[in-house]
Parts: C-alpha cells; sequence; structure tokens
C-alpha cells in the first residue's frame, strides 16, 4: 500500500484533511511491459527497493480514501523504498488517469478496423523497459472530421526510449519496433502500386531518447495510451474532446 496523499495535505490536521489517499498493490513475478513507465492509465508496474527483487502492480480502481486517524499508530515499512526516478512515474501514472490524451472517435475506429491498434502495443511490449512512451501527432494538431476512406487522417509517431541503462540496445529496440509499426501500416492501409494511402496516412516515424525530446514536442504531442478503454468497452464508450 502505498500513500498517494500529498505531503502538506498529510501533515494537515485531521479536522481540515479528515482522508488519506492509499493505492493497494500486489507483488508479480514479471513486469509487462505496456504497464511499466505508466505507458497505461489503469495499471502500473514498477519495481521498488526492498531486501530482494520486489515487483508490484498498481491499479486506478484500488484506490482508497481511509480516515486520517486510522494511521495514528502506524509506521511506514522500512524494508522498501520508492527510487526518485520510480516515484516520479507513480505521480504521473496518477495524474494519468485525469490527464489523458483523446484522440477521434474516427480516427480510434480506424486503428481498430486495421488492427493497428494492437500491432503497437504488441510491438512495443517486448521491449517495456526501452520504450517508454508513445507519441501521437494527428493532422499536425487541427480538429478535422472525416468520413470517407480517401479523406486519410495524417499520423506522424514519435517512440521514446530510454537512456539509461542501455542507451544503445535502447535506440536498437526503438528502431525495430519502428521498423515493424512502419511495415504494419503499409500493409494494411497503403496500395502497393499507387503508393496511395487510405484511412490513415503514416508519414513517419521517429526514435527520440528521453534527454532529446524538446518542452515543446512534450506539450503538443499527444501521448498514446496502451489501454484504448474506449474501444475496448462494450458498448464501446465515446472518447472525450481533449
Amino acid at each position: 500500500m502505498i500513500v498517494a496523499t500529498h505531503d502538506c495535505d498529510l501533515s494537515q490536521l485531521p479536522d481540515r484533511e479528515p482522508l488519506i489517499e492509499v493505492v493497494v498493490g500486489r507483488k508479480v513475478q514479471k513486469l509487462e511491459g505496456n504497464f511499466t513507465h505508466a505507458k497505461s492509465s489503469r495499471t502500473l508496474h514498477m519495481e521498488l527497493e526492498s531486501n530482494g527483487p520486489l515487483l508490484a502492480e498498481f491499479s486506478s480502481i484500488d484506490k482508497r480514501s481511509i480516515p486520517k486517524n486510522v494511521l495514528v499508530n502506524y509506521e511506514p515499512e522500512s524494508n522498501t523504498r520508492i527510487s526518485p526516478t520510480v516515484k516520479a512515474t507513480f505521480q504521473m501514472w496518477l495524474a494519468s488517469r485525469y490527464r489523458r490524451s483523446a484522440f477521434p472517435d474516427e480516427f480510434e475506429n480506424r486503428l481498430k478496423e486495421a488492427k493497428l491498434h494492437e500491432k503497437i502495443s504488441k510491438t512495443v511490449k517486448p521491449h517495456g523497459n526501452m520504450i517508454t512512451a508513445v507519441f501521437f501527432d494527428l493532422d499536425e494538431g487541427r480538429e478535422v472530421a472525416r468520413t470517407e476512406p480517401d479523406d486519410v487522417y495524417s499520423l506522424d509517431i514519435i517512440l521514446l526510449f530510454a537512456t539509461e541503462p542501455d542507451f544503445d540496445a535502447a535506440a536498437k529496440a526503438a528502431d525495430s519496433a519502428k521498423d515493424a509499426i512502419n511495415q504494419a501500416f503499409k500493409a494494411k492501409l497503403q496500395d502497393p502500386l499507387s503508393g496511395n494511402w487510405k484511412y490513415i496516412e503514416l508519414r513517419y516515424i521517429d526514435i527520440i531518447s528521453e534527454e532529446a525530446l524538446s518542452y515543446r514536442q512534450a506539450k503538443v504531442w499527444k501521448k498514446w495510451s496502451l489501454d484504448y478503454i474506449s474501444l475496448g468497452a462494450d458498448p464501446q464508450q465515446p472518447v472525450l474532446a481533449e
């Protein structure tokens, strides 16, 4: 259980801040690539510092608010720690629940029908600790309603890769994923003879290290969540505008 309450609120007297928010997790045997680095807003896998390897899974639905007075006679568990990097990921994951990027329903439907959302997920998953995020730039940020097959979306993709512990291995993994995704889009949506695209035109995929991504890119580009829950629900849920 991790206390997910800001320290300023935690230190307030119970009559002003009576509740503490916690997230309940469970131990897992291995880290799933699509759940690391806050790539999913609903499930997080991370490694904690303990006497031995401690791999943990946290779910956004396992948040609890408990009375502050309940914890007065307890102290934090002393053998487990969260590194600064993992702590930052945990905070980003908590925030992502309320700050997810949204894409047009029609765009997500086209990805689903071509099964390209699955392809991206399966391609990134084996490199979960090396590819830390997938970013989309759709129609250069413009909101355009598209209905016909030849009225295509323009899509640019960034694969963000880790700089540590092995920069070269992560760059190689991202480059391999880039080729696989590029080939999948061409096979599904590009006419091999004319070169024309239908539904979605993949203009390019770029691989960028975490240290090289600019502040502007991080603000303008939208992070692609590997949940695609809006497409998986039955009935399908609408994707709200960002």
